[in-house]
């Protein structure tokens, strides 16, 4: 009663403040450390571990901060390393002229044979072709290239070659010189020589062509 008197007695402005003070804070109204999150489909008001992980719907209304980005170190160029260079083969050539119908060298050819010797040791591989000049028959000629050749194989195994050797022969063929004279069919019968050797083996190779 003496308090009902005492409201009565105050001025309105005053009865209007007190009535302010004293009506509870509204739930709806968030609080500053409170955050905004979807919670059965609709957006509500949260704290702490009872707001659910973002979606992109919480996200579009709370902005977060982007994330820092790493720095991206720069990549070195590796240096390209060149492959050691391999000697290559190299092929010598040379000639071994013979005696007419004969399957023994002339003095040309002993020289080039002798001048093979230093070579021939350091071959990987040997080719020899036995030719004729064109006098006599296709068969007489074609034995007599044969043992040519094999005469220069059977003199390159005895001075320590051994490289594999491969023989062919055919005589009335491949001549270097078609003339008719004597100067022409000398220099016909031969055996030519083909070695495939390694380019570091000898320094002085193509000293025996």
């Amino acid at each position: 009663m003496v308090i009902l008197k005492y409201l009565a007695a105050l001025p309105p402005m005053a009865l209007i403040l007190i009535g302010c003070a004293s009506t509870p804070p509204s739930s709806l109204m968030p609080r500053a450390q409170d955050s905004i999150a979807w919670i059965d489909r609709q957006f509500k008001t949260c704290s702490g571990k009872d707001c659910p992980t973002p979606t992109r719907k919480t996200l579009a209304v709370v902005v977060l901060p982007p994330a820092p980005k790493e720095a991206t170190l720069p990549i070195a160029e590796v240096p390209k390393i060149e492959p050691p260079a391999v000697p290559s083969d190299e092929t010598v050539t040379a000639t071994v002229l013979f005696e007419f119908a004969k399957d023994a060298p002339s003095a040309d050819g002993r020289l080039a044979l002798n001048r093979l010797a230093a070579i021939a040791v350091h071959a990987k591989r040997i080719e020899l072709e036995g030719r004729t000049d064109d006098i006599g028959g296709k068969a007489y000629n074609d034995r007599l290239a044969k043992r040519r050749a094999e005469f220069v194989r059977a003199w390159l195994l005895n001075h320590g070659v051994a490289a594999e050797v491969v023989v062919r022969a055919e005589g009335l063929c491949c001549y270097l010189d078609t003339l008719p004279t004597e100067t022409a069919r000398r220099s016909n019968r031969r055996v030519e020589v083909r070695l495939v050797i390694r380019q570091d083996a000898v320094s002085n190779s193509k000293g025996a062509q």
